[in-house]
């Protein structure tokens, strides 16, 4: 319920405050869900509390470790705030794993070819809402 609550918090309503809380208390209450994770570092990003949506996604991707929209994620998150080693890192050790994921694969590309020039792109074009779980 507090991951649905959060989802229209951050989607319909855009209050990051509020979806921060619902998120927030949902991993705290035990949620298992790796999108819980992805939603509330995407409300902690929108509130520019950058290495704290960092924090949360590497404790999804020590609980998730095998999922690709994390390791996605948290690559991106890394590159934005200016850690291209960390990103690359991350990317290159799930690859190991699972050297055909599109997702990732994708994220390694933005990484190489945009260097350390600059940013991956906007953040907010990456960090949409996840819909709740069915």
């Amino acid at each position: 319920m507090l991951t649905c609550l959060g989802a229209v918090a951050l989607s319909e309503k855009k209050d990051n405050l509020k979806a921060v809380a619902y998120y927030s208390h949902a991993l705290k209450l035990g949620s298992e869900e790796p999108t819980t994770y992805l939603n509330l570092a995407s409300a902690l990003e929108n509130l520019e509390r950058h290495q704290q949506a960092e924090a949360v996604l590497e404790r999804g991707i020590a609980a998730y470790p095998h999922s690709e929209q994390l390791v996605a994620r948290l690559a991106q998150q890394y590159f934005h705030d200016g850690q291209t080693w960390r990103a690359s890192a991350a990317v290159h050790q799930y690859c190991k794993l699972f050297p055909e994921d599109p997702t990732v694969r994708e994220v390694l590309k933005e990484i190489e070819s945009t260097g350390n020039a600059g940013e991956l792109s906007d953040p907010r074009s990456w960090n949409a809402p996840v819909g709740p779980p069915k």
